[in-house]
């Protein structure tokens, strides 16, 4: 046990210096000391206090006796330190930790607060306090789960570390041969240095059951063992390689550091496959003269070598690390890190069959001196939660060295609990359990879930899903236990698995489905159809259509004309209306649902919104700058229309203005022509241009679903209806169903407006005519609405005939068929509506003449 010690805490390390003979025992006692030889300072120091009352002798002798680990002189001697003047912090974590390892955990507990009040940054206490609270659990969590058994190998001496190899084990022990003479003893110790052995096993049945019988240890190979320690040996899957732990001595040199001490290395050798001679041996290049590496564990793939060092930059004493080969080499170590390492030892590490990590700690929360815990290693690379394997595999005293079969359901450690046959021993252990397989799977697709977390509620121990969505685990048989699973974007569940009436070793399958949490919500702007720019001050209803958990909201736009609704039912459908009253008709998206999404989704809907008033601005085709025109209130009289043509001298004629053109009589609406190539609007800083917002150069929408909204009419307050006519007729085409739809929603969804249907001919035929083929025309329109169901007293039918074109097909001027096409068109404008106590208020502006109007004297002479 003795050397084991030294090998875990990297003091494996071998003090070169002779002792001068010294007439003072002090003297003697300190320079033992200070050469590791302990048993013999014990002797000198207890020689020394049995004639004086010496501090530096307590702490030292103390100090001797935890090295060596008699627990027992070491908590006599530390009972009176701590109350000494000279004592150290310290001194209060070592003295709660022997009374601990001896069975005194309520005592230790206090031991261990006062050294967290005077180091509060040092975990170990913080560890070790919690440790005394779950003593009782660590004892019973697996109790009836393993069997224990002493090995017929061991000996009086060390024997520790075990190592499954070929039909056998090699393990490092003290032993010496049979007439094997004892060359050099470890000053340390008093005990020959450790040296690599092997023992045969061979498998039989008894009483049903697979037991093994072990033959005689002997040396495992003399070009691994030399004259100092060697041990801790990882072989990798075929047995071709093997990496060891021994004392900085190869070729016959020995490397020493700076203080004169020979530090831990670890050593690597090849051969051609079990039972072969191992050569070409070397040392690892993350070696060094200067700290210590021991404990190697070669991973399964042999990609990752994890071992323990006292190199600077650790958290602790030795401190876990891995390398890894990169492009055939080995790369420099990585610290596993704080949540793993702490200020006391992790030693020992094991990768098992089931992925996970095995090691040994005296600084987490356990039972007393070094535990055995394991982690799971995850997809990533990372680890999970860590966990104490509990009573019988720990116990108060030292527990370290784990290896198992392939099976994970056998294997052997290393113990120096009471009872053994020395000082350290090896022993076999067993699991009577069921493997349990937890399966996590997506409710839909059946497919497994990586990366999802599982506890469970009999142990309490939390454990994650592999990349195909399985955790393996041991259950105890006739119990059962609820396992709740959780993972990202998934509702959690609860599944139980019971192991009664399962044999031991038998497998039990528990398949855990999570549905998906999915989040829905909705975010998007409303727009002013004509400018393009943001409405602010909208009221915005988010209307559910056939489902239960979802309620009707609303909000208002802000100044960017932006609103959002955070929570969007599942396995719903739903619409969107906007509105503004009296300034813009209101509008509705299309029907949205839920239910076939399969992910967490962001809808966008953007909604159009007419404006009822006429604009007050008419921008020019300059894309630079806007202009404001004022209407011009000329009265013109109708030209003489071409022989054949009936005329009326009541029509205006079109005059055009720069860019505007406008009519104007006293019968008819006069009609403004705003049809500019680019529209810019600034808004509160925000530039909106072409219906996309812009905060400088970057773009903020760049996408989502708008709705289908009417083109802008001729005249402002009006909108086009693309609806067109054949050649003389008024009939309604096929091709207009869709449009007539489009204003058959927006009269539903805007109930108190009163809107006028204006329709239009193009200049072939007389103005009489075209004036009864476009009545008739807005007619036909009327009709058709009216039929769906639109009040008669909504709807304002009015032709218009040839007097508004859309572009210069006028009289007498050549235009393809395509070009008369365009000014066939039926537009709409609103009207006004009725208020809530019935009375119609206009919305149209009543033309103001801007010019005097003139009594004509029909008798004046000039």
């Amino acid at each position: 046990m003795m050397n084991r010690i030294l090998i875990i805490l990297g003091a494996l390390m071998l003090m070169h210096g002779v002792v001068s003979a010294q007439s003072s025992k002090m003297k003697r006692a300190n320079k033992a000391f200070e050469s590791l030889n302990y048993q013999q300072a014990i002797e000198y120091y207890n020689e020394v206090l049995g004639k004086e009352d010496n501090a530096r002798a307590k702490i030292n002798l103390a100090e001797s006796y935890r090295k060596v680990n008699n627990t027992e002189e070491a908590e006599y001697w530390l009972g009176q330190i701590v109350n000494m003047p000279e004592s150290e912090a310290v001194h209060k974590l070592y003295y709660g930790m022997m009374l601990q390892t001896n069975g005194k955990c309520d005592l230790a507990r206090e031991w261990f607060i006062k050294y967290v009040e005077e180091v509060p940054d040092d975990l170990r206490g913080q560890y070790l306090v919690r440790a005394c609270d779950y003593e009782e659990e660590l004892m019973i969590k697996n109790e009836g789960v393993y069997e224990i058994e002493n090995m017929p190998f061991n000996t009086d001496l060390d024997d520790f570390s075990p190592m499954l190899y070929g039909e056998g084990i090699v393990f490092a022990s003290e032993y010496k041969e049979a007439g094997t003479p004892i060359k050099r003893e470890s000053t340390w110790t008093g005990n020959p240095f450790l040296e690599l052995f092997f023992v045969e096993r061979t498998k039989t049945r008894k009483r049903k059951q697979t037991v093994y019988e072990y033959g005689n240890a002997k040396t495992f190979s003399n070009r691994l063992n030399t004259k100092y320690h060697d041990a801790s040996v990882s072989f990798n899957k075929d047995e071709t390689e093997v990496y060891f732990t021994r004392n900085n001595f190869i070729s016959g040199k020995t490397g020493r550091d700076d203080d004169g001490a020979i530090r831990l290395k670890i050593y690597s050798a090849q051969s051609q496959g079990t039972g072969y001679t191992w050569t070409n041996l070397e040392g690892m290049p993350f070696n060094s003269d200067e700290y210590s590496v021991a404990h190697p564990a070669i991973s399964a793939d042999g990609e990752k070598l994890y071992f323990s060092s006292d190199m600077p930059g650790g958290f602790g004493g030795m401190d876990l690390y891995v390398a890894e080969i990169e492009n055939g080499r080995w790369s420099p170590p990585t610290n596993l890190g704080p949540g793993i390492n702490t200020e006391g030892h992790e030693v020992f590490p094991y990768e098992g069959p089931d992925g996970n990590l095995y090691f040994s700690s005296n600084g987490h929360v356990g039972l007393g001196g070094l535990d055995l815990y394991s982690m799971q290693i995850k997809n990533n690379g990372e680890f999970g939660n860590i966990v104490n394997l509990g009573y019988p595999m720990n116990t108060v005293s030292d527990d370290f060295g784990i290896v198992m079969n392939d099976a994970g359901d056998f294997g052997y450690f290393s113990s120096d609990r009471e009872g053994g046959f020395g000082k350290d021993d090896i022993y076999s252990f067993k699991k009577s359990a069921a493997k349990v397989r937890l399966l996590v799977i997506d409710d839909e697709t059946g497919k497994g879930i990586s990366n999802a977390e599982v506890v469970s509620e009999l142990t309490g121990n939390t454990y994650v899903t592999n990349a195909i969505g399985i955790v393996e685990l041991d259950q105890k048989l006739n119990e059962c236990s609820n396992f709740t699973a959780s993972a990202s974007d998934y509702l959690e569940n609860v599944n139980e698995g019971c192991t009664k009436d399962i044999k031991d070793g038998e497998g039990l399958v528990v398949e855990i489905p999570l549905k998906r949490n999915l989040v829905f919500d909705l975010f998007g702007k409303i727009i002013d159809q004509t400018t393009q720019a943001p409405i602010s001050g909208a009221k915005v209803e988010l209307i559910p259509t056939g489902c239960k958990d979802m309620k009707r909201q609303t909000a208002m736009t802000g100044m960017d004309g932006s609103y959002y609704f955070e929570e969007i039912g599942k396995d719903c459908c739903f619409e969107v209306r906007a509105s503004k009253d009296p300034t813009f008709l209101a509008n509705r998206s299309a029907k949205k649902c839920t239910d076939d999404v399969r992910t967490s989704t962001s809808f966008k809907q953007d909604i159009y919104l007419s404006p009822i008033r006429p604009l007050q601005t008419v921008v020019t085709t300059s894309p630079n700058r806007p202009v404001t025109t004022t209407r011009p209130a000329t009265t013109i009289t109708r030209p003489t229309k071409p022989a054949g043509t009936v005329v009326s001298t009541t029509r205006p004629t079109v005059v055009s203005n720069a860019s505007v053109s406008t009519v104007q009589n006293t019968t008819r609406p006069t009609t403004v022509q705003t049809y500019p190539a680019t529209t810019t609007t600034q808004t509160s800083g925000t530039t909106y241009t072409t219906g996309t917002t812009y905060s400088g150069s970057q773009t903020v929408v760049t996408q989502g679903t708008t709705l289908n909204s009417f083109g802008q009419g001729r005249t402002p307050g009006t909108y086009l209806l693309h609806i067109y006519y054949d050649f003389d007729q008024s009939y309604i085409r096929e091709d207009a169903q869709n449009e007539l739809n489009k204003l058959f929603s927006l009269l539903r969804e805007n109930p108190r407006y009163v809107v006028e249907i204006g329709s239009h001919t193009d200049s072939r035929g007389s103005y009489k005519y075209n004036d009864r083929l476009s009545q008739r025309r807005a007619e036909s329109v009327v009709r058709w609405l009216r039929e769906k169901g639109i009040a008669g007293n909504r709807l304002k039918p009015m032709g218009y005939g040839e007097t508004v074109n859309v572009n210069n097909c006028k009289n007498n001027i050549p235009c393809s068929e395509e070009e008369h096409q365009w000014n066939r068109r039926t537009e709409f404008r609103v009207l006004g509506y009725y208020d809530g106590e019935g009375r119609f208020i206009s919305t149209v502006e009543s033309a103001k003449p801007n010019h005097v109007s003139v009594d004509q004297c029909q008798s004046c002479p000039f």
